[in-house]
């Protein structure tokens, strides 16, 4: 698309032949930059996990050889070491900005082990979602100094295990309530996300983070809407006669998520095109989660869900493709290329499982595999060339 367009240009003679070549240059240097960031990070991040792997590994292979106060010392000495190594290289100095964020990723994962040995060191009898609070307190700071999309990450794999645990805990009987709240909670996770995330927009220093919690909770919404396109999910539910729900938990958490969208759908000061039909889009994925499990156990709703899931999954993969043209967000569109990708090829098993004992059958959706892939992925290029040329904006405006 920009050689396309450097070509434009340069026959209309609005540059010539040493501009066209310079700015060639400079696009291919600029590619070769991305993938070679793309790739520092991959490596800087499996490095960090890795180094933390061995830390805790000498550490645990040395652990009886070695006094309370040395253990403690060590622990300490690796979370903070890391910390600051990572903040001097990637944000102090900024001469390895992959390498820093890793570095601090890793002292969030530090920060936590050392929670639970330390707990083991004094035989300390609390719960793990006592500990996993802990860990989540201590990490949640990190986020918002180092505004890190990797320590995001982080916190909400965390938020989300001890939201577990706790539930977990709580449910000594095992609790029907509990579990409903549970199947709730993760049905509703992404959408929570998303609308946490967004409140972040507020502040300009917050954006990295926002965009992260956003693009997590995107994702996960569309995988949990994946799961439930499927009839034999709503019939085993259905079959669970004796689930109720806890109706009290349930109101409060989809009220608060609920506010959440509302504040971001009145007051969001990004102005964005499309941030109406955002939370307009993830208020209906919560309200058709919420009436679903109000009527676990009614035979009725088995079918209706069924039907309204399918249809919300391919119109939150249209939305995605609409939000993410209009934002030249690249990472929307991929998004949604994958849920419909995965969707179509799962829909084949569900619809035509009395039908895979014939050759036929695999041969037509093979074919029909492919001619999609490929229509898909030259879609996919052309968007993703769109986006890239800011040129085609200023001819567009001219």
């Amino acid at each position: 698309m920009e050689n396309d367009l450097i070509h434009k240009w340069l026959s209309e003679g609005l540059i010539n032949d040493t501009q066209a070549n310079a700015m060639r240059a400079d696009i291919n240097q600029a590619v070769q930059e991305q993938s070679s960031n793309r790739f520092l990070s991959i490596i800087s991040v499996l490095g960090s996990i890795f180094l933390g792997i061995g830390v805790i590994w000498i550490i645990a292979a040395n652990w009886d050889g070695m006094g309370d106060i040395i253990k403690i010392l060590l622990l300490l000495a690796a979370t903070g070491g890391s910390i600051y190594v990572g903040y001097d290289l990637g944000f102090q100095k900024k001469t390895f900005p992959k390498t820093g964020h890793a570095l601090v990723l890793l002292g969030g994962i530090l920060f936590g082990a050392s929670i639970f040995l330390i707990a083991q060191i004094y035989n300390v009898q609390a719960h793990a979602s006592y500990l996993l609070f802990l860990w989540l307190v201590g990490i949640i700071p990190l986020m918002y100094i180092f505004q890190s999309a990797l320590i995001t990450f982080l916190s909400c794999v965390v938020f989300c295990i001890w939201y577990n645990s706790l539930l977990i805990h709580d449910m000594e009987q095992l609790e029907d309530g509990n579990i409903s709240m549970m199947i709730f909670f993760y049905q509703v996770f992404g959408v929570f996300l998303f609308s946490l995330g967004s409140l972040h927009y507020f502040s300009d220093r917050f954006h990295k983070i926002a965009r992260t919690m956003r693009l997590i909770g995107i994702f996960l919404t569309i995988c949990i809407l994946f799961i439930f396109t499927f009839q034999f999910l709503h019939l085993g539910i259905q079959e669970s006669e004796d689930l109720t729900i806890d109706l009290f938990q349930i109101v409060l958490l989809f009220g608060l998520i609920l506010v959440m969208l509302g504040v971001n759908y009145k007051y969001n000061p990004s102005k964005s095109e499309t941030n109406v039909l955002e939370n307009r889009v993830a208020a209906g994925i919560l309200s058709a989660m919420f009436l679903f499990n109000l009527t676990i156990g009614y035979a009725f709703s088995y079918y209706i869900f069924w039907l309204i899931f399918n249809v919300l999954f391919v119109g939150l993969v249209i939305v995605l493709y609409r939000v993410g043209y209009a934002r030249k967000d690249m990472k929307l569109v991929n998004i949604a290329s994958f849920g419909i990708f995965f969707f179509i090829f799962f829909k084949f098993f569900d619809f035509f499982s009395d039908y895979l004992d014939s050759g036929f059958t695999w041969m037509l959706f093979g074919i029909l595999l492919l001619v999609g892939s490929i229509r898909f992925e030259k879609k996919r290029r052309s968007i993703r060339d769109s986006f890239k040329s800011t040129a085609n904006e200023i001819l567009e405006d001219d």
